[in-house]
């Protein structure tokens, strides 16, 4: 009687080697969790968010008193979406101020269109937790743009200033203008969520993944 032929030495090692996809989910997932612990620590970001809530709640009050049939939050976020703005911002400059931090982070996370999406991650799900008393994924929007400004400038102050700009002072005047173009201003979903739907998610979108594209090929 013949004996079975012994296993191929290559079917081992082929098992017990992690799929690439798991190995690649594992390591988005440890980014987002460090990135998530960096979010909920810095300092800069807690005063931000504490700020920003607690301007929205007393410009709330005092729109809800000076015109009680309008939307009281809706009115205040009308300014404090700079905080959210600013909030996005410092998520992204952070570590490019703070002595190099970010090439620190690259050793830890090599990919670094991996480590894009784990901060993105991290953000919305920060975001999306602060703004919940408001009850609009519009600020969530927001900060992501900032987040995308910031990635692409890597300086605190110049995106901030360019966010500001084009949230404050560019969308009025083009929609001043050209009311036509409501529609693909990134703040029209604000006060018009489902006329400015489309804008709020594609310019978030295209300004992080023009910083993904950036911090992929631009030296830390």
């Amino acid at each position: 009687m013949t004996s079975a032929p012994p296993p191929s030495s290559s079917a081992g090692p082929a098992r017990a080697r992690p799929p690439a996809r798991s190995a690649t989910l594992t390591e988005l997932g440890n980014a987002v969790h460090a990135e998530l612990r960096k979010l909920g620590t810095l300092p800069s970001l807690r005063w931000a968010a504490l700020l920003t809530l607690a301007a929205t709640a007393l410009l709330a009050l005092a729109a809800h008193r000076a015109a009680p049939g309008t939307d009281p939050i809706r009115t205040a976020l009308r300014w404090t979406q700079a905080g959210f703005l600013v909030f996005g911002v410092l998520a992204a400059t952070h570590e490019y101020e703070s002595g190099g931090q970010i090439r620190a982070t690259l050793l830890a996370v090599p990919r670094r269109l991996g480590l894009a999406a784990a901060k993105a991650i991290a953000l919305v799900a920060v975001v999306a937790v602060l703004a919940a008393p408001a009850g609009t994924p519009y600020l969530v929007s927001v900060a992501l743009a900032g987040a995308g400004l910031g990635g692409i400038l890597r300086n605190t102050v110049a995106a901030v200033a360019a966010g500001l700009t084009l949230y404050l002072v560019i969308c009025p005047v083009i929609l001043s203008r050209f009311p036509s173009s409501a529609a693909w201003l990134p703040d029209t979903a604000l006060l018009e969520p489902g006329r400015g739907a489309a804008a709020a998610v594609l310019w978030p979108v295209a300004l992080l993944v023009v910083a993904a594209v950036s911090l992929r090929r631009r030296n830390a």
